[in-house]
């Protein structure tokens, strides 16, 4: 299999973007890991992978394998960006749920946050409720998990590939497939060039299929 470092623009032109090969991108995600040190997920600020940029997932370890309730993409550190999540996890910003059925894959919610679509809180009210939801947040944070996908690419692939990943999910079936909040990503538009990917990770990642289109 050769690697190369070619990659396709959104005005067609070549680009850098690594690890790929001829055919496709190959997306390898590395993991768990944790905000935390755990025995199961060492620390993400203490991975190697924390330095570079990509696609991240935010998921539970269940039985089975892990069922993914978030995906990202940052041009920056994974280390920067999941950093500034968990200053909003700590602000109320975001969902907060019941950290013992969160862990079973079920989705209780304890507070909205601020994004939520129909119950949709302001700052004053995240800050008044921040120090009273301390504990389920802190609960809720040492439940996740997360997996790392280093890429070395342009913007707009990367938010092709989280989509692509994203949808993917949404379009499973059972607890994979509801498990995500709903958010709006930035998908393949009908005249940009479909991007071959395969998945691979030495753990399973429940929903997520091992090649698809970006």
């Amino acid at each position: 299999m050769t690697f190369t470092n070619l990659d396709i623009r959104r005005d067609g032109k070549a680009d850098l973007c690594s690890p790929q090969t001829e055919d496709e991108v190959i997306v390898s995600f590395s993991g768990p890991f944790s905000w935390f040190c755990n025995l199961d997920a060492p620390s993400m600020y203490d991975a190697a992978e924390s330095l570079k940029a990509g696609i991240y997932l935010w998921t539970v370890p269940l039985m089975n394998g892990h069922l993914t309730y978030y995906v990202g993409e940052t041009g920056r550190s994974f280390g920067t960006r999941l950093r500034e999540h968990y200053e909003e996890l700590v602000a109320a910003r975001y969902h907060v749920y019941s950290a013992q059925e969160f862990a079973r894959g079920e989705k209780i919610v304890v507070w909205p946050g601020r994004y939520d679509s129909v119950d949709r809180k302001t700052d004053v009210d995240c800050e008044s409720n921040r120090l009273r939801l301390s504990e389920p947040i802190r609960d809720m944070a040492h439940v996740l998990r997360f997996f790392l996908a280093p890429l070395s690419c342009d913007t707009r692939t990367r938010l092709r590939i989280e989509a692509a990943i994203a949808n993917s999910l949404y379009d499973a079936a059972g607890v994979a497939g509801s498990f995500q909040d709903r958010i709006r990503y930035r998908p393949r538009t009908n005249n940009e060039q479909p991007i071959n990917c395969r998945l691979s990770s030495s753990v399973p990642l429940l929903g997520l299929t091992e090649r698809f289109l970006a």
